[in-house]
């Protein structure tokens, strides 16, 4: 199994993102993993990111979904992408009080610069709570490093 590193969070880097930095304090702090042909993320919700009582709002629900398909992108061909399409599918409702939440990122396709990908949110159960579909721009490698400060793909592990 690898834990990817955050090679965003550098010291030279002023880095704040919601979904993944390390250090803003009102952030996620995802991580994100792989073994084999699974990719996945993992993050463990409090009471602060309910929309109903003991229910992740459905936006959080959308930025999990959201950047654990972009580290995908991140970690797997070492390019920058942003999202242009996210539809979720809510299933059932995913509680914030019973542990770590899992997003699987599945059936990937690429067409020229365009990746779509379908994930899943899991509960600490194992229930199916949440589908999702997106379709990402995905920028060159050299886009990716003289445009937005792009990390070299071996500075994730």
């Amino acid at each position: 199994m690898i834990k990817y590193k955050n090679a965003f969070a550098r010291s030279d880097n002023d880095f704040n993102c919601f979904g993944c930095s390390p250090d803003n304090p009102a952030g996620l702090k995802m991580k994100f993993f792989s073994d084999k042909d699974v990719f996945w993320s993992e993050w463990e919700p409090d009471e602060n990111h309910d929309g109903w009582k003991s229910v992740v709002h459905g936006g959080i629900q959308a930025c999990l979904a959201d950047e654990t398909a972009e580290w995908y992108i991140f970690t797997q061909y070492g390019r920058s992408a942003v999202t242009y399409e996210l539809n979720l599918k809510y299933i059932k409702p995913l509680r914030s009080n019973i542990g770590i939440i899992r997003v699987e990122v599945s059936n990937i396709t690429f067409r020229k610069n365009i990746a779509e990908i379908d994930l899943t949110i899991i509960d600490s159960n194992g229930r199916i709570c949440t589908t999702a579909k997106g379709k990402f721009l995905i920028f060159s490698e050299i886009d990716s490093k003289e445009k937005y400060n792009f990390p070299d793909k071996d500075e994730f592990i």
